[in-house]
């Protein structure tokens, strides 16, 4: 894999139509809801034991943003991986480059790149309004760190998956309307159904659900360890969700590799 190869993806990448509003739409909700919520620092504000309560407050703009981001990373890798597919250019790609293994991994470093850097981005204006607008309880403290990198590690591997499964798919708007409507039944139908056949131990590690233990990890002080939840080792901590996100990383890009490897792409 070259220089030149990765720079081509980041062309194409920075290509697409509307990009940009993906990562607009998570932040201005962050934003929104951190405005929501200077209100009500005001009110709890100078009442007994209000400084836990006001610092927690000053946080919603960051607890709504950040999930967001996540879920627009594994769409900004879905939509970067299988574009070439819908517009016919995925054999010149690979002719040129004379390897798939090459494109495949440029394309996959890519979209984890734009994912990482989006969530950076949206961060660090995430915090900075926090800290700028905030009550005068919040700082940048552990809690605030340990959300911040979660979200970092998650939209890196969301975009991951969203890559590996466009590679597999053939196709970008397949696999990000197949991302969004599996979020949206995960934690409700998928739930219920294993929930029914006794099997709501493994609900908890799918990814959705992994991804969503990471950040209630925080708030509980589970960061590591292999017990969450009062001693329940079904709980998934912080560091063991972040470990399974990262299997279906694994799992979903290596799907994407084999097909692109065995797929007749002419």
């Amino acid at each position: 894999m070259t220089t030149n190869l990765l720079f081509s993806e980041f062309r194409k990448f920075a290509t697409l139509r509307f990009w940009w509003a993906l990562g607009l739409a998570p932040l201005f909700a962050g934003v929104l809801a951190g405005l929501i919520s200077v209100p009500v620092v005001a009110g709890v504000a100078g009442s007994a034991g209000s400084h836990e309560l006001a610092s927690l407050v000053d946080r919603i703009g960051l607890l709504v943003t950040l999930p967001l981001i996540v879920v627009c990373s594994a769409l900004f890798g879905a939509l970067h991986a299988g574009t070439e597919y819908r517009h016919d250019t995925m054999t010149t790609t690979v002719l040129i480059a004379r390897s798939r293994d090459a494109v495949v991994a440029a394309k996959l470093l890519v979209g984890a790149a734009f994912g990482f850097l989006c969530c950076l981005v949206v961060a660090i204006v995430g915090v900075s309004t926090v800290l700028l607008i905030g009550s005068d309880g919040v700082r940048f403290d552990g809690t605030l760190a340990a959300i911040l990198v979660v979200a970092l590690v998650a939209s890196t591997l969301w975009a991951l998956i969203g890559s590996g499964l466009a590679l597999s798919t053939r196709s970008s708007t397949a696999t990000a309307v197949g991302i969004v409507a599996w979020l949206v039944l995960e934690p409700g139908v998928v739930a219920t159904v294993l929930d029914g056949v006794h099997l709501e131990a493994v609900g908890r590690w799918l990814p959705g659900s992994v991804t969503v233990a990471a950040f209630h990890g925080i708030g509980r002080g589970d960061l590591g360890g292999s017990a969450g939840g009062g001693g329940d080792a079904s709980v998934p901590t912080t560091a063991s969700s972040l470990v399974g996100l990262a299997v279906w990383a694994t799992l979903a890009c290596g799907l994407g590799w084999w097909a692109t490897r065995t797929r007749d792409l002419s």
